[in-house]
């Protein structure tokens, strides 16, 4: 991929989770009716201004039967705490509301101990919806 888009990308959001989801995504997406498969797809998040790959944002699929998409991302911590997250994740809800039949974007299981990824889906315009001892879930409607 770096050597077709000619940027080079962060080693540290290609983590054996990404690449384990990744794996299971296009599974899914061999599968998928070719409207759907921009639901399966990671984007990457290009920092322009140092031509670097610093992150990763996407669905983990079209919406459910409740209308609820799931968004995933990461962001190599050298370029956290910039704003470039929740940017990525406001654009990517916004997308997705532009589907009729996503009525809710959730963030399921975000660690209580991860407090810049709640930041972000706070910033993004979530709210807490469902909590466990470990984690919380968080939403926003259209």
């Amino acid at each position: 991929m770096e050597q077709e888009l000619g940027i080079p990308i962060s080693r540290e959001i290609v983590t054996e989770d990404t690449q384990r989801a990744i794996r299971k995504k296009l599974s899914k997406m061999s599968h998928a009716d070719q409207a759907q498969l921009a639901w399966y797809t990671y984007w990457l998040l290009v920092i322009r201004a140092v031509s670097f790959g610093a992150g990763l944002v996407g669905f983990k699929g079209p919406p459910d039967q409740n209308g609820e998409a799931e968004i995933g991302y990461g962001m190599d911590q050298s370029y956290q705490q910039q704003g470039y997250t929740t940017e990525a994740v406001k654009a990517m809800i916004a997308w997705a509301f532009e589907e009729t039949s996503c009525r809710a974007v959730v963030a399921r299981n975000t660690r209580k101990s991860n407090l810049a990824s709640q930041r972000v889906l706070h910033k993004a315009g979530m709210k807490v919806y469902e909590e466990s001892e470990d984690a919380f879930c968080l939403r926003v409607e259209r």
